[in-house]
Parts: structure tokens; C-alpha cells; sequence
């Protein structure tokens, strides 16, 4: 009991000189969202909202603050490392200041941040964020999230991560390949990959339904001569994606021969943007929001 009772006293100390949002000793409020396109570890904060590690599949990991409504003023809050009660002997650990910004969320942190937080987390220590109301109030917001019940959500966070895709719909929906100089079957080894990444969300989201294959060349040689060129270009492309699996009726091939330049022809990098095939991916609604 003394324990509870320090708790208690540590509480009513932080409450007198902050507005304390904490889920305190109850069971932590974590949840796991998990799908081969990403992978949510998020805190439920009571009156507050939730604090999110989330990963997308091909993205960097990253955290942040969603609240039911607008509570820090914008500017640095300061992030901290508690530890509970019962570690007496160990220290907190100032994590340093961190941007707030309006909107739907507030804090957001890169992946390095992301994971140093993760790991206070799996040692038993409590993150607080801190910082001015926006309406401003004499005393500071404080934001906790509890290492209480973490651990169990975390390993399936892991089990998540593990099972990720490699890219996302985003990373892949405009995607060119290159060719070298009249060149229309030399697919290189990183363009290859690109292809395989196309083929294996395609196979995982139901939702995509159409590919548009679109063949181009530089302004080196005759205009007849360039179009057929653009048209054995997409054509590789083509077949190489229903070598892999991908459904021929769901493609629509095109070639335009040197008609469409992204850039100008004028220079020697210019001439190798220009000879490309572009594929263009369609779905039918996106994921949900985060």
C-alpha cells in the first residue's frame, strides 16, 4: 500500500501545477490496428486522445498526438522519461523540446524519435509531453503515456512489422523505368525490382483494377521510327508484369514515341529521362485514414 500511497502523492503534486491528462494506474488503454499495409500501436489518453507509433509499408516509422480537440499551444513542449514510483533509484530523463503545431496532429516525431520513445516504453518508464494551453491558461498541459500493459501490444506491433509489404500505394501508383538508347528490352536490375514491387501490392489490394503502360523515347532518330521504339518498350514492360502474375485484361498499353518529353531533349541526362516507360496505377477508393 505505501506505493499507492506515494503514487497518490506524486499525482496531487503534478495536478496542483498542470492540467494532468493520464490514463494514471488503470490498464494503459493500448491497442494494436495491424494489416500488411500498416502497422498502428496507439495509446488512448483519457479527456486527451490518442498518442500513435504508426508505420506505413516503405515509410519510416513515426509518432504522434491526435487529440479529440486543440489543446497545446503552438511552439516547443517540453518530452520527458519518467520513471513510476517503485524505481526510486532511477532517474528521469529529459528527451529534449519538440514542435506542437495546429492542427490534427499537434506532435508529430521522426522515426528516430519514434523509436527512443518505444524504447522508455519497454523499460517501464512513462513519456510526458508538456506545454501551454492554447487558450492560455496559467497552468501547463501535460500529456502521460503509460508503460502500463505496453508490452503485450508491442510484441504484436512486431508480429506487425514483420508482415509489412515493402511499399505502399503511394510509393508506387506513378512509377517510370529507363532504357538505354534505342534500346527496348534491357530492363535493369533496379527497374526490375520497381516491377516486382508493382506486381506484389497489386496481388496483396484488391482495390487496384487498372494499369496504364505508357512507352516513350528521346528525340534521337525519325518520329516512325521512335513510335515503334515507345511501342516494343511498353511492350517489355508489359510482358514482364504478367510474367510475374498480373492479370493482361487489367492493362492498358499505349506508346507515344518521343511526343511527350518531361524534359528537354537538349542534353544527354535530358535524352535519358525521356526514353522511359511510365505506369500508372488506378484503385478504386484508398485506405483508411489515419
Amino acid at each position: 500500500m505505501r506505493w499507492l500511497l506515494l503514487l497518490l502523492i506524486a499525482l496531487f503534486s503534478a495536478l496542483a501545477n498542470a492540467t494532468l491528462y493520464s490514463n494514471a494506474i488503470n490498464d494503459g488503454g493500448w491497442s494494436v490496428n495491424s494489416s500488411i499495409f500498416e502497422c498502428r500501436l496507439a495509446h488512448q489518453v483519457p479527456f486527451y486522445g490518442d498518442a500513435v507509433f504508426l508505420k506505413r509499408a516503405g515509410e519510416d516509422s513515426q509518432f504522434f498526438l491526435k487529440p479529440l480537440s486543440e489543446r497545446l499551444k503552438t511552439g516547443k513542449a517540453s518530452l520527458v522519461s519518467l520513471p513510476p514510483v517503485w524505481k526510486y533509484d532511477t532517474e528521469k530523463v529529459d528527451l529534449g523540446y519538440v514542435a506542437v503545431m495546429r492542427g490534427e496532429r499537434p506532435v508529430k516525431l521522426n522515426s528516430r524519435y519514434a523509436e527512443r520513445l518505444l524504447t522508455e516504453l519497454l523499460d517501464g518508464m512513462e513519456l510526458e509531453i508538456t506545454r501551454q494551453p492554447w487558450y492560455g491558461g496559467k497552468e501547463s498541459s501535460r500529456v502521460a503515456i503509460t508503460p502500463i500493459g505496453f508490452r503485450s501490444a508491442y510484441k504484436d506491433y512486431q508480429d506487425c512489422l514483420a508482415g509489412l509489404l515493402p511499399v505502399n500505394f503511394d510509393q508506387i501508383k506513378r512509377t517510370s523505368v529507363f532504357f538505354g538508347s534505342a534500346k527496348f528490352d534491357d530492363l535493369l536490375p533496379k527497374d526490375r525490382k520497381k516491377l516486382d514491387n508493382i506486381v506484389l501490392y497489386a496481388k496483396a489490394d484488391p482495390n487496384v483494377t487498372e494499369f496504364f503502360i505508357d512507352g516513350h523515347t528521346d528525340a534521337v532518330g525519325m518520329r516512325n521510327d521512335n513510335l515503334s521504339l515507345s511501342e516494343k518498350r511498353a511492350k517489355t514492360v508489359t510482358d514482364y508484369l504478367v510474367s510475374r502474375g498480373l492479370s493482361k485484361e487489367k492493362i492498358t498499353m499505349r506508346w507515344h514515341g518521343e511526343r511527350y518529353p518531361v524534359i528537354s531533349n537538349k542534353t544527354r541526362a535530358g535524352r535519358a529521362k525521356n526514353r522511359r516507360v511510365t505506369i500508372r496505377l488506378e484503385r478504386l477508393e484508398e485506405l483508411p485514414s489515419n
